[in-house]
């Protein structure tokens, strides 16, 4: 008895189709528990220690979004803040962690096209004579504009930090400077309209 090959062919057909979707399942499930590279394990940020070495990210390279999802494995941060990272490049996606880490993190983040260095902490500095401290604004008054274009300008932070600032108050604005910084940087936010405050750390 003959077979019909028309039957043969839509077997083949359903097996590929089949074969095809399971494939794609399979990659899905991988995606979703973590970047992973040839032959390692996805990065556990859980098991991240204290040590001497940064991470910093130069830039995200073409594969932008791809290196937004590595930096939220990596960091934990949310998507606005992993996103921040790539859009204010230098930044430092690790700071203070083992060696091994940061290689670790670093093979993903370049794995994904991004361009990124370890380089050792920076030595504590020596505290100035008088002592580090911290301005406090307690409030940006009335010309909030004015206050917070001061804030960018005194901090280098963007737009939406600087605006954060003024309106969660009381929030620090700069941390750890030196007395003259401290009183300067007063001035100028006092002149602004703000209610500030000069605190030592």
């Amino acid at each position: 008895m003959s077979r019909d090959p028309n039957v043969a062919l839509w077997a083949l057909v359903a097996i590929l189709v089949v074969g095809a979707a399971a494939a794609w399942i399979g990659a899905r499930r991988a995606d979703r528990n973590g970047p992973r590279l040839s032959g390692t394990a996805p990065f556990d940020a859980a098991s991240v220690r204290a040590g001497e070495w940064l991470l910093v990210l130069d830039g995200a390279g073409p594969r932008k979004i791809q290196v937004i999802k590595e930096l939220r494995v990596i960091t934990r941060l949310g998507l606005a803040d992993a996103k921040a990272l790539t859009d204010r490049t230098p930044s430092v996606v690790l700071d203070g962690v083992d060696r091994a880490s940061a290689e670790a993190a670093h093979r993903i983040l370049a794995d994904a096209g991004a361009a990124v260095r370890i380089t050792e902490t920076a030595p504590v500095p020596t505290p100035p004579p008088g002592g580090w401290f911290d301005v406090v604004l307690d409030d940006a008054g009335r010309r909030k504009i004015e206050v917070i274009k001061e804030i960018r300008s005194l901090t280098g932070l963007g737009l939406a930090e600087a605006k954060q600032a003024a309106e969660r108050v009381p929030s620090t604005v700069l941390r750890a400077v030196d007395q003259p910084t401290a009183t300067a940087a007063q001035s100028r936010l006092r002149a602004a309209g703000a209610a500030v405050r000069i605190v030592g750390s």
